[in-house]
């Protein structure tokens, strides 16, 4: 029997190549609830089912799409290939460059820095696997052409749906198509697929919407929206996803159809000509100051379309809105392609893999901490008791990769990647945690001061309202409007610009309170009884490889030395704690 080599993860024993038939004996037995010593030998280890199967992962240069090419490329070598579904870059000219280009760049990332150092060898070796393939989210049939739809068809043995619109308030008709339709050109990807590919779906554990207490892993109902569950109304017209998506989409057409109108046109220009005060403007700049203001109108209206049919329906926003029905049509339309969901919770920093702290991009806690860190957020509305439902990437990412083992055509499965149900963090806590790491590692203003840090009240978000607009937004506005009717030597101008950056700093702020404050007021708790059950089926060995266990984690230890300082070294520059 041939030896599972794995580089890096290698030393652990082979046994039996995965075939679909132990899959699903192995699948009604964890059901049952079996518990991995009950299941002895039946114990199907990751890397056996990786082994000489062919990928396909979206997604691939995000900060998920990161972190699984990193980690199949170092502990799953023995795949036999890896497709990366990227779309085509431009240049600085605005012309196509092919996709290789945007793989090349990738693998220049620090998420790969681990991997290439200790063994650069083993590193050339599988970076040989990886296949970029040109694709557009947004188009029909993914944007592929015939050839590499072909060739996908033929190759796949998985496929592993990453790609999404992470912008809460996203144009509504761009979030349809990134996160509710794309899935399902997936799905007929794999329905099509020869080797009968499995599919894993990431998703987010918040298309459960404004539900409270203890939230199951388990499928949403496909004819009902989060509003007729939480109010239990089963009497209500059925929810139609596809219905829902013609309408929206009609609803967006007309938005863009109005926004061309010459009414409309007209209205632009008048309101750019206003703001010019007597100001001349070329005919050339005056258009694209038209067409800015246009496209700036049309996101806007998009956006606020989005908002409002979400929190019709008992969702957060249109990130979370959209992805629901995402799932809502993949469960109706599966048929019999084996498919599981993995829903992450807000997702922060690597616990360990590939290094501690290791983060792309900024996540949806991490602006706030930051405007904290910087003195500009002096309190924010939550619910001081409630857990913010945290997790590592890393942890996401092995979630994801278990996932795949368990799915089959028999049954759903569902696995929550949250830590609110088994080790809660208090948004109390966790501000204390954020409190205490800038103490000690504060920004320095220009001065050399440092920004005053108080502690946060968490008030309901209609007084947190108050307050700002009463003590700092109205006061604010009434000397800007003073300022316009003094003279300059009273009113300058470096003083009125002093004035339009604190005013954009606290429109910011209300920006993240209408964003964020669903997620800090929201009392519940994601359970993960699947998603642990699936790590403690795993030989202790891959247990270390692919951790799971949320119940580990040192919530003190993980934001004050690793992923605050992963977050200030990654994201804003600083090579050291207390370095810009």
């Amino acid at each position: 029997m041939p030896e599972i080599r794995g580089g890096p993860c290698e030393g652990l024993p082979g046994s039996l190549y995965f075939n679909p038939i132990i899959n699903s004996i192995l699948a009604l037995f964890w059901s049952m609830g079996l518990s991995r010593s009950a299941m002895g030998l039946l114990s199907v280890m990751i890397r056996e089912f990786y082994q000489d199967r062919t990928v396909l992962l979206t997604g691939g240069t995000g900060f998920y799409g990161q972190g699984l090419t990193a980690k199949i490329l170092r502990c799953l070598p023995a795949v036999r290939r890896l497709y990366l579904a990227l779309r085509p870059g431009r240049g600085a000219g605005g012309e196509l460059r092919p996709v290789d280009d945007r793989l090349d760049g990738l693998f220049k990332n620090v998420v790969f820095d681990r991997f290439r150092d200790e063994d650069p060898a083993a590193f050339d070796a599988v970076r040989s696997k990886v296949k970029a393939v040109a694709c557009d989210m947004q188009a029909p049939g993914l944007g592929l052409d015939s050839a590499c739809r072909d060739e996908l068809i033929s190759e796949v043995d998985l496929i592993i749906g990453n790609a999404a619109s992470v912008t809460f308030d996203e144009a509504l008709d761009s979030a349809i198509q990134f996160n509710t339709l794309a899935p399902q050109e997936l799905l007929h990807l794999a329905r099509d697929g020869v080797k009968k590919p499995a599919f894993v779906h990431i998703s987010t554990v918040y298309v459960n919407g404004r539900q409270r207490g203890a939230i199951p892993e388990q499928i949403l109902a496909s004819d009902r929206t989060i509003r007729q569950l939480i109010e239990g109304n089963d009497s209500d017209t059925p929810f139609v996803p596809e219905a829902e998506i013609a309408e929206a989409q009609a609803r967006c057409r007309e938005i863009r159809e109005r926004a061309q109108s010459e009414e409309q046109q007209q209205e632009f220009r008048r309101e750019i000509v206003e703001k010019a005060q007597g100001r001349e403007h070329s005919e050339n700049r005056l258009k694209k100051l038209i067409d800015d203001r246009c496209r700036r109108w049309t996101e806007s209206k998009l956006s606020e379309e989005g908002m409002r049919r979400a929190k019709l329906y008992g969702w957060n926003d249109v990130y979370t809105f959209t992805k629901a029905m995402g799932e809502q049509l993949l469960v109706k339309n599966r048929g019999d392609v084996p498919l599981a969901i993995v829903r992450p919770s807000v997702t922060e920093g690597a616990i360990a893999d590939p290094h501690p702290g290791w983060i792309h991009g900024f996540k949806v806690t991490d602006p706030l901490v930051v405007a904290y860190g910087r003195g500009f957020v002096p309190d924010f509305p939550g619910s001081i008791d409630a857990p913010m439902d945290l997790v590592p990437v890393d942890i996401v990412v092995n979630t994801v990769l278990a996932a795949a083992t368990r799915a089959t055509s028999e049954k759903i499965e569902v696995f929550h990647a949250a830590t609110s149900g088994e080790n809660p963090l208090a948004n109390s806590r966790m501000f204390q945690y954020i409190k205490g790491y800038f103490e000690e590692h504060p920004f320095l203003n220009k001065d050399g001061s440092r920004p005053e840090l108080v502690d946060w009240t968490f008030p309901t978000v209609a007084r947190f309202q108050r307050i700002l607009n009463w003590k700092y937004l109205y006061p604010l506005e009434f000397k800007q409007r003073l300022y316009e009717r003094l003279p300059k030597r009273w009113a300058s101008a470096q003083k009125k610009r002093r004035l339009s950056v604190l005013k954009t700093r606290l429109k910011r702020v209300q920006y993240f309170t209408d964003l964020f404050s669903p997620y800090t007021t929201l009392d519940c708790r994601y359970e993960t009884t699947r998603m642990l059950a699936l790590y403690e089926s795993l030989p202790p060995v891959e247990q270390q490889i692919f951790n799971m266990d949320v119940r580990r984690i040192d919530w003190y230890q993980y934001y004050q030395k690793t992923h605050l300082p992963g977050l200030r070294r990654h994201e804003l520059g600083g090579e050291a704690d207390g370095e810009e």
